[in-house]
């Protein structure tokens, strides 16, 4: 279901943003580590600790000082409380404007869903005051009444802190309400709502509806050289056009293109006939030692090709693809575009490894040509940005720039994914109280909504959400749901690896034509006709041979098609716990040598290279000999027995359905001697039988490994047979999910969001408080109860104030001395016994889950409600029958 979806996200990615060997808690290794892989913000662990975890998570003297996952999630909140507050404030000014309806706890949007409920702070104070208290009736605000919410929920501290209780106080008391002749002030929606926002005024709830980074919505005018207020904070060069990680460069199409450049560029001049004769030793090319040099030398220059030439061509064509570049910058990158890639098309020279002599010859027009048409497009780009400067802001050129050459639209699709996705757990979180009430838990003894709530998403956390196809994905690839709603990025390894694969396929097409146009190939042609005289015999060699290119193209057709599509459902199957999380055994290996992703893009090409030709060959080969005159008796001999197979396993297979419907039933016999001689019979039968089974298994795993070898996306060996002993067989699958989830490190949605909050921390003193921190604690407390057992506090919860025992299996163990003293008050009080209680405990929970019993179907959604008329029938139905 879309609420376990969200639940499990909020844990997944939470372990991503671990970068020390630490408990769950973040350190604030993790934060200094954060700012500067993805922004290059250069911090201490000591501001660190001072501003950031001062403020959001707790400091203490010892080695403690962290932030826990609620914690975090009370960060990823402030936005959409932000939301609902402003929501508040227009319903308070024109009260026609946004209606309540008592008892429902309704989808209002503002423009689309990413806009919080109207009425969610008031559902959650109402939540919060029944369990607390017993009665949802709003109430004057007093210590007292903030410190009995904060023991209910298990922060005892918190509650015996007189100067937080002060400023908890304070913090919902908006400047507008004044108290009247001392008169405590009600703790309402708008109070409790102050208090939720009164310390993140600095976030602006517009800064996920512009087309800017997070870097910039924090530090715009830091970086136009005008500081109004706030700190500055200190960057460092991190050569973001070639942060192939963060993927912190400006456009991201112009990597791609870049990199198949290059290898095009490489094959067409580095590669030549004229390159491999220069570097040729004079020497007996039999004699062992010459051979072993030459290949020694071969390599060396190869490595020198691609590591020296390759890295100084990338580096300098990618200087000007940056944020704000420096019009330098971008002359360096077209210089560089033409000097390696454009120029060498128009001249022919010859320095040392580098050979721009041109080859009339097989394939070599083709790789010449495409490599100066990829130079071209390459130069539109920065040539586009510096017109860029030159033209208006709402130029439709300039537009076009950022929709499609720009990644910060796909930044900013991620800000708005992260609103969307806290929307939908909030919303989902709505649904669960919402379900609670209709199985009926109130009026049975479970009287706390915080208990219900916990039963609800018992049942409903085992229910999965079923992931997209491939129609579907690509569906929701082109109207960008992925990346508006989901927070999607797809890493350039998998896009660059995309591309080249086309560019394999347009490079094998082309060489079959020039082979089929060859002299050599025609003549071949002449002579099979020549060979039966009066008949064409042209089409034995010419049908297995467009077959088999067909099939070869086919299959890179599929595996380009499939790349994306798997990408993201790894990605998604990561964030909602369908593979194994990263609390399993795999974290470590899943975190160490992640720059072994630079493996990828040649793995894809090549892998891809591969797999076409053995699959054309094969399917060739095979349908050459069936068609080949010499081979016709074996081939017939073949199908015969083939038929006879097959006429033999259908009769088998129509006996034994019949067998099995007259004498089993599951694992077990209804008739025991009838079935043991069938097992003879089978036995015996199927000594022959085996031999086309195991030859047909063969072909299979033959045919599934050729396929697989383009395949480095998904793993084709299970655990068991992936190692012989220590040895890995095939760890690419293992180094493509490393790329995702370091990007995803970077990229999620929430960790995105998380950045903003560090960052306007750091630009702000004033930017979030204690009081604040523990008032939206509260907030998910009531709204998120099943999520307190992520809460770092040696503080348990007060059970004698609930209605409901089993609270206690969410929320851990007591301490030992606070048990002894909890048994010793109950058998002072005459509390029944933990037998009894149990007992009591066991059965509401058998009447909740398997319905047994009287069930009173309660209806209101967040808020209590009376009555049943604000649920939809629909819901009602659903509930039911679930």
């Amino acid at each position: 279901s879309n609420m376990y979806f969200s639940h499990v996200d909020i844990t997944e990615w939470c372990l991503l943003h671990l970068t020390c060997i630490s408990p769950m808690p973040h350190a604030a290794c993790d934060i200094v580590a954060f700012l500067m892989s993805r922004h290059g913000i250069e911090v201490t662990e000591e501001e660190v600790l001072d501003k950031i975890i001062g403020t959001f998570g707790q400091r203490t003297v010892d080695s403690r000082s962290d932030i826990d996952l609620i914690q975090l999630l009370a960060l990823l909140l402030i936005p959409l409380l932000s939301k609902a507050k402003q929501s508040l404030d227009q319903a308070q000014q024109a009260s026609n404007t946004i209606r309540r309806q008592s008892g429902t706890c309704l989808h209002r949007q503002k423009g689309d869903s990413r806009w919080p409920d109207a009425d969610i702070i008031e559902s959650v104070l109402r939540m919060m005051l029944h369990d607390a208290t017993g009665d949802a009736t709003l109430r004057p605000l007093t210590k007292e009444l903030i410190r009995q919410i904060l023991r209910f929920y298990g922060e005892g501290e918190a509650s015996n802190n007189e100067q937080l209780l002060d400023e908890m106080v304070l913090a919902v008391t908006p400047d507008s309400i004044t108290d009247i002749e001392g008169e405590p002030i009600l703790l309402d929606q708008h109070s409790f709502a102050h208090g939720l926002t009164h310390d993140v005024q600095h976030y602006n709830i517009d800064f996920e509806n512009s087309m800017t980074t997070n870097f910039h919505d924090v530090f715009s005018d830091e970086q136009k050289g005008d500081v109004k207020e706030g700190n500055s904070v200190k960057t460092v060069r991190t050569l973001s056009c070639i942060d192939y990680t963060a993927d912190t460069f400006r456009s991201k199409s112009y990597v791609v293109i870049l990199w198949v450049a290059w290898i095009l560029t490489y094959f067409s001049y580095l590669q030549s006939q004229n390159v491999l004769t220069m570097a040729k030793l004079q020497c007996d090319e039999f004699e062992f030692g010459c051979t072993l040099a030459q290949g020694i030398l071969n390599w060396l220059v190869i490595m020198f090709q691609l590591s020296v030439l390759g890295s100084i061509f990338i580096i300098a064509a990618s200087a000007g693809n940056v944020k704000n570049a420096n019009p330098f910058l971008m002359v360096v990158g077209i210089c560089a575009t033409l000097i390696f890639i454009v120029l060498p098309f128009f001249l022919e020279l010859s320095v040392g490894v580098v050979s721009t002599k041109k080859s009339r010859e097989g394939i070599n027009p083709v790789l010449y040509h495409l490599s100066v048409i990829c130079g071209f497009v390459l130069l539109i780009d920065p040539v586009m940005s510096i017109f860029q400067r030159l033209l208006p802001e709402k130029s439709s050129l300039l537009m076009f720039v950022q929709k499609h050459m720009d990644n910060t639209r796909l930044e900013a699709a991620v800000k708005r994914a992260a609103s969307f996705k806290m929307n939908r757990l909030v919303r989902n979180a709505c649904d669960v109280h919402k379900a609670a009430e209709l199985d009926g838990g109130i009026g049975q003894g479970l009287e706390t909504r915080y208990g219900i709530a916990m039963l609800a998403f018992a049942k409903a956390s085992d229910q999965k959400e079923q992931l997209m196809n491939f129609r579907q994905t690509w569906k929701r690839i082109w109207n960008r749901e992925l990346f508006e709603d989901e927070g999607i990025w797809l890493t350039t390894h998998v896009l660059a690896g995309n591309l080249a694969q086309v560019t394999v396929c347009v490079l094998l097409a082309t060489l079959f034509a020039i082979v089929y146009s060859s002299e050599l190939f025609q003549q071949g042609l002449d002579h099979l006709d020549k060979l039966v005289p009066g008949y064409s015999q042209r089409w034995r060699l010419l049908v297995p041979l467009f077959f088999g290119i067909s099939c070869g193209q086919l299959t890179i057709i599929s595996i380009i098609s499939k790349y994306i599509p798997s990408s993201i459902n790894t990605i998604l199957q990561f964030r909602s716990g369908g593979f194994e999380t990263l609390k399993g055994n795999s974290f470590l290996k899943l975190r160490y040598a992640v720059d072994n992703s630079s493996l990828l893009f040649g793995s894809i090409f090549w892998g891809t290279f591969y797999t076409s030709v053995i699959v054309g060959f094969f399917f060739m080969i095979l349908l050459g000999i069936l068609m080949w005159p010499d081979f016709a008796q074996i081939v017939g001999v073949l199908f015969a027995n083939i038929i006879g197979i097959g006429l033999t396993v259908m009769l088998k297979w129509i006996v034994l359905r019949g067998y099995r419907r007259v004498t089993q039933q599951g694992y077990y016999r209804k008739n025991v001697v009838l079935s043991n001689v069938v097992n003879i019979i089978l036995e015996s039968w199927n000594l022959a039988l085996g031999i086309g089974y195991m030859l047909i298994r063969g072909l299979y795993f033959i045919l599934a490994a050729t396929m697989f070898i383009g395949r480095v996306d998904v793993p084709f060996l299970s655990q068991d047979a992936c190692f012989v002993g220590p040895i890995e067989l095939d760890s690419f699958p293992l180094i493509f999910r490393k790329d995702l989830l370091s990007h995803d490190a970077h990229r999620h949605p929430y960790i995105e969001r998380l950045g903003v909050m560090y960052m306007l921390k750091l630009r702000h003193n004033d930017f979030g408080s204690r009081a604040g921190t523990h008032w939206r604690l509260l907030f998910i407390y009531a709204l998120l109860p099943w999520m307190r057992k992520y809460r770092r506090n040696d503080e348990s919860l007060v059970i004698s104030e609930f209605k409901f025992a089993a609270n206690r299996m969410w929320t851990g163990r007591m301490p030992i001395e606070s048990e002894q003293s909890f048994e010793s008050s109950k058998q002072e009080a005459g509390v029944p016994s933990e037998l009894e209680m149990l007992r009591a405990e066991n059965n509401n929970l058998r009447m909740l889950l398997f319905g047994h019993g009287k069930r009173s179907h309660l209806t209101s959604s967040c808020p209590p409600a009376p009555s049943v008329s604000g649920v939809p029938i629909n819901l009602q139905k659903s509930v039911n029958t679930a």
